[in-house]
């Protein structure tokens, strides 16, 4: 795989640059080579770009907010653009604030619109009035289907995901809009901050169900890392073998 054929590059968060507070092989060796080429595209519904980027900074790593594009913030900025929506929001107080400003009603009696997303303190009470808000009408959307993502002392930590399969638990058969990837939308969110040419873009990730799903629905070339998925350990074997294939092709 030669790094050189990629106008862009639409990276993952969480298992490929970072887990929790630690920084991954790779991870300032692939975004100094990426430049503004490179896009982090995560499922991520913590954070906002601008949280992230203040985050990612304290451990070393520069990714601007306009080179982030995450499912949580993506969800809402689509809420906003429907028009009219009266929002039951399950998130962080980080993505409350992002909220505030979009012009959607948050927390109204008679929701027209739920939005799942990671939020840590949901308990049964809300899972009750989750199902019970979808029983009288409202649409839920749900910022990325992820069950989990990788933590950084090996154990998985629960994503929005999980907070789905409760309420499908309930209501099995329910319709529901996903954000984040692999649908398309995300997608196409990040192409846009892209200059290159669309059809020469690389994903990488570390989810199969996700991230390699994600990009074979757009056409793009996905590399896979990490100890359970990946072809490659980490960025640095991923990085490592692209110099190599570079070399190889100038002999």
């Amino acid at each position: 795989m030669h790094l050189d054929a990629y106008d862009g590059f639409l990276c993952d968060l969480d298992g490929c640059l970072i887990s929790g507070t630690t920084v991954l092989p790779g991870a300032k060796a692939l975004l100094d080579y990426a430049g503004d080429r490179l896009i982090i595209l995560s499922n991520n519904s913590t954070d906002t770009p601008a949280t992230l980027s203040a985050r990612l900074k304290q451990l070393g790593l520069s990714a601007p907010p306009e080179r982030i594009v995450l499912a949580g913030t993506a969800a809402l900025d689509h809420l906003a653009q429907i028009g009219g929506v009266r929002l039951r929001l399950y998130a962080s107080a980080d993505l409350r604030a992002y909220a505030q400003p979009l012009g959607l009603s948050l927390d109204s009696a008679e929701p027209t619109h739920v939005l799942l997303t990671r939020d840590e303190t949901f308990g049964y009470s809300d899972l009750r009035d989750v199902i019970a808000l979808l029983a009288r009408g409202a649409e839920l959307f749900v910022a990325n289907p992820d069950e989990s993502h990788p933590g950084p002392d090996g154990m998985p930590v629960p994503e929005t995901g999980s907070l789905l399969a409760a309420v499908l638990s309930v209501l099995p058969d329910l319709r529901y809009t996903v954000i984040g990837k692999p649908e398309a939308g995300l997608y196409h969110a990040a192409l846009v901050r892209l200059s290159g040419d669309p059809r020469r873009v690389l994903a990488i990730g570390d989810n199969p169900k996700t991230d390699a799903a994600g990009a074979a629905r757009l056409g793009f070339d996905c590399a896979l890392v990490g100890a359970d998925h990946g072809e490659w350990t980490d960025l640095d074997h991923f990085l490592a073998a692209g110099r190599a294939d570079k070399r190889h092709a100038q002999h």
